[in-house]
């Protein structure tokens, strides 16, 4: 089974087992998915030609590199390539005859079955069960320490109980032989060992995958574990080396023992420290249990110590992936918490205005006074828009979304916003000037998003002036060094508190008391990033508040598909 793992980039861990037909690499492959956005959408392909595999790259914006040398045309890969695209880096490699195998088709068997084993050395799982505690050759060593320094490394970054799992497995396969692997986790709520991850080596069929095989049928032989094994494990938490020969009555006949379906087996504990501080200790979570016909392999002691080991670094990157989702959890929690607490607060003060301003209406037509009813629905009026505009910049908040992308003129944006300020800015009698720059080229951005950027820096600018003395002023130019169209918008208010600043764009963190939500600026971070931009802001009394607003004009799903973010090779 040829398979690729990726060693480097934001897919690191994950390994790619390659189809029997050509495969595409990129951000749009059915094949071979990756979710690294320096990598092209069809970056290059891999065909299966005579019995060999030959990379071509498809003129992809960072290119394709074997090896450290780029590909300008194709390449026959070798066994042990690294492949880099993008940030990542791959590995050519083969796993000859690996499958994955439904956890249904597992049996914990005893005599019955053949499988009632007799335990031939015992290993103590715990923190001193070193996989060089004997004298062992140097080359051993030093291959056994590569490969938990490796195993380490991977787990280290894994947060995904079964991301944890499929590494180990994997790993087990490719350094200590075996014909069918199986780790076994303990259900809490059910209180039974059951199979998470199966592996067994194929021959003859080529080692064609099996990992979303169905239910066992007939045409799909049970793999038979030993639960005298297993058994003995979870009750004393020690590894377990054994072999069925000794308990065999077909072997005492003087039968070949190469005849025979006579099992070579190592099974240990996966474990890990308690979570709760009161009962210090260890849980165990399962075990890891592997096998080899005789006739193939039998294990050593070696090979049970280096497993042992394999098995406490299991549990420890179990117990880490469920510490992360519980820290993700409590912190999901407490946002939830904060953001119903703001939100209760600014809507309870809408609907407070809307109810004074409904009561003034009602008065009013009570007493065929037309001009107190249109007072109050001035209030009515100005607080829907309120509460329209806190939905608005909610939803934008909330939802991740890559941005529609349209060649739009950024003055027919400000423009549009303008009208819509026009009533508020001339109640309050607050000038607003806007001088964009007539050359300023049609650019690449989302008009939706923009617009709502532009009308809440403008909301915020109008809040911060003085009636009758206010002055907001928008500035757009085109900045040809850097390739960008760079918007100011200036208010000469009362500017923003030095210990103010550095929480300007946190969310519900508002500078205008109970007139504020908290969002407006929040959202517009969000926008700009989504474009790959960045705004800042400056502020002292004396001269107001600036914020700016720098957009590139380069994306990457505009003109061509194939295009790329980031910097060409």
């Amino acid at each position: 089974m040829l398979t690729l793992l990726v060693i480097q980039g934001p897919d690191k861990g994950r390994r790619y087992e390659l189809p029997d037909a050509p495969a595409m690499l990129g951000r749009d492959s059915r094949q071979i998915p990756l979710t690294d956005n320096t990598v092209s959408r069809k970056h290059c392909e891999l065909h299966p030609m005579e019995g060999k595999w030959v990379l071509l790259d498809m003129g992809s914006a960072n290119g394709t590199f074997i090896n450290g040398t780029r590909v300008e045309r194709k390449y026959e890969l070798k066994l042990g390539d690294q492949i880099r695209i993008g940030r990542t880096l791959m590995v050519f490699g083969a796993q000859p005859g690996i499958s994955r195998t439904s956890s249904g088709s597992v049996k914990l068997a005893g005599e019955e079955a053949g499988m009632d084993s007799a335990i031939m050395h015992t290993m103590p799982s715990n923190e001193d069960s070193m996989v060089l505690a004997v004298p062992e050759p140097a080359a051993a060593a030093m291959t056994n320490l590569r490969l938990l320094y490796q195993l380490g490394a991977t787990l280290g970054s894994s947060f995904d109980v079964d991301q944890v799992l499929d590494v180990v497995m994997d790993l087990v396969f490719e350094h200590i032989k075996a014909d069918r692997g199986i780790i076994l986790l303990v259900d809490e709520k059910r209180n039974e060992l059951i199979p998470k991850v199966v592996r067994s080596r194929e021959e003859g069929n080529g080692g064609k995958s099996a990992d979303n095989a169905p239910a066992t049928t007939d045409a799909t032989p049970r793999i038979h574990a030993s639960r005298t094994i297993i058994n003995h494990v979870m009750r004393s938490g020690e590894g377990v080396l054994s072999s069925n020969a000794m308990t065999d009555q077909r072997f005492s006949k003087g039968k070949s023992v190469h005849n025979l379906g006579i099992r070579s087996a190592i099974c240990v504990p996966i474990k890990a420290r308690k979570m709760d501080a009161k009962s210090p200790g260890e849980d165990i979570l399962g075990v890891i249990y592997i096998d080899s016909s005789v006739k193939n392999y039998t294990y050593s002691p070696d090979q049970l110590r280096l497993l042992t080991t394999i098995g406490l670094q299991a549990g420890l990157a179990m117990q880490n992936a469920k510490l992360y989702r519980a820290h993700v959890q409590a912190e999901r929690l407490a946002a939830v918490g904060e953001t119903t607490a703001a939100l209760s607060h600014s809507i309870k003060n809408i609907l407070q205005a809307l109810r004074g301003g409904a009561d003034v209406v009602e008065i009013g037509l009570r007493n065929g006074n037309v001009e107190q009813a249109k007072k109050g629905w001035d209030i009515v009026d100005r607080n829907l828009e309120k509460i329209f505009s806190l939905t608005t910049n909610l939803l934008a908040y909330s939802k991740e979304r890559q941005p529609r992308l349209e060649l739009v003129q950024l003055r027919s944006i400000v423009e549009d916003c303008l009208e819509l300020v026009a009533n508020s800015a001339n109640q309050r009698e607050v000038m607003v000037v806007a001088d964009i720059d007539p050359d300023m080229p049609a650019l690449p951005m989302d008009p939706d998003g923009i617009h709502q950027v532009v009308m809440n820096l403008l909301s915020n600018a109008l809040d911060a002036v003085k009636p009758g003395d206010g002055l907001v002023h928008i500035i757009g130019r085109w900045d040809e060094s850097a390739r960008q169209a760079v918007l100011e918008v200036i208010d000469n208010g009362g500017g923003i508190a030095e210990t103010m600043m550095p929480h300007v764009f946190e969310l519900f963190h508002s500078t205008k008391g109970n007139r504020g939500t908290g969002l407006g600026l929040a959202v517009a971070r969000k926008i700009v990033d989504e474009h790959e931009g960045s705004i800042s802001v400056k502020s002292n009394p004396r001269d107001g508040t600036t914020f700016t607003v720098r957009l590139p004009v380069y994306h990457a799903g505009l003109a061509d598909p194939s295009q790329t973010h980031g910097p060409r090779a």
